[in-house]
């Protein structure tokens, strides 16, 4: 069953697909979509998440995992029972196992074979880059107004801020 997504962003079953948009565009949807809802859904993050904090658990059968390393992701991926996982791009799991990037697009790959995989991210890096290459679809959304006040001075560390860190979540 294809499942709308957004206007312009169908997910199809067994397939791997990267949304790149603002944290916003994709809580909405995930949020009010009727056909998520008969699904189980696993959210896998790292230590922080820009829209874990967005999503209404009372909408969507939500179980969530952290990674905390490129390993440990790959270990989640390998152990998932879950229909439909969304993923959360972290690119500090990468940055000091560079090669791995890879490692966990083709787990992720393989992991979409019995699973609908949703990669999100808010904008691209070279981690994921190297990740959408053996995505089956890529969806770009740029937010202009974000790109707008990051090039008037505010910086990674200032957006990377204003995400939330989880102690516990279930």
């Amino acid at each position: 069953m294809e499942i709308e997504l957004l206007p312009a962003v169908s997910l199809l079953p067994g397939t791997l697909s990267v949304p790149i948009a603002p944290e916003e565009m994709l809580a909405r949807p995930l949020n009010g979509n009727p056909h998520l809802q008969q699904f189980r859904i696993l959210f896998i993050t790292g230590i922080r998440s820009g829209i874990l904090s967005r999503l209404d658990r009372g909408a969507i059968e939500l179980s969530v995992r952290r990674a905390f390393t490129s390993v440990q992701f790959r270990t989640i991926l390998e152990e998932n029972h879950h229909p439909f996982l969304v993923v959360e791009h972290n690119p500090l799991l990468y940055e000091r196992a560079r090669d791995m990037a890879g490692h966990i697009a083709q787990a992720m790959k393989q992991a979409s074979r019995e699973a609908t995989i949703l990669l999100y991210a808010p904008v691209l890096d070279r981690h994921l880059e190297a990740m959408a290459e053996l995505a089956d679809r890529v969806f770009c959304f740029y937010d202009m107004q974000r790109e707008l006040g990051l090039r008037q001075g505010r910086s990674i560390s200032e957006e990377l801020a204003s995400q939330t860190t989880w102690e516990a979540f279930s």
